[in-house]
């Protein structure tokens, strides 16, 4: 069962970045995103390379950390959180853990325009971190 989730957290996730990665490119706009904390921005990147590992942080970690995501999607006992952010995309898949606690399995940033160099996780979670 593990290995037909993980599986389908792969696909789900590969599915979110080719929306992503296929949106029409937009007119440019000046970066207008607060500036987060070095502090704010150290915490998120923790949460997200903590992703796989067993001190993953839970889904309401992450929506306290970065707010509402911008698009929720529930498959079995998965749930995939997608963040569409000034600059980059960041899809976050989810797995229950023995508790049945959906704990962070992958963290995936994407460029939001087509051409573009998709932006490191740590790019990502600052900027996830200044929105909120």
């Amino acid at each position: 069962m593990f290995a037909r989730m993980r599986f389908m957290a792969s696909l789900t996730a590969l599915v979110f970045l080719a929306a992503c990665a296929t949106a029409a490119p937009s007119a440019p706009s000046s970066p207008t995103a607060p500036v987060a904390s070095a502090g704010e921005s150290s915490r998120a990147a923790q949460l997200l390379a903590a992703a796989g590992t067993a001190s993953a942080p839970s889904q309401a970690d992450i929506e306290r950390a970065f707010g509402a995501p911008d698009v929720v999607r529930r498959d079995g006992a998965g749930a995939a959180l997608t963040y569409r952010l000034q600059s980059c995309g960041l899809l976050l898949v989810f797995t229950a853990d023995g508790r049945n606690t959906m704990r962070l399995a992958q963290a995936h940033p994407s460029a939001r325009r087509a051409g573009e160099g998709a932006p490191s996780l740590n790019q990502c979670a600052a900027e996830a971190a200044a929105r909120r």
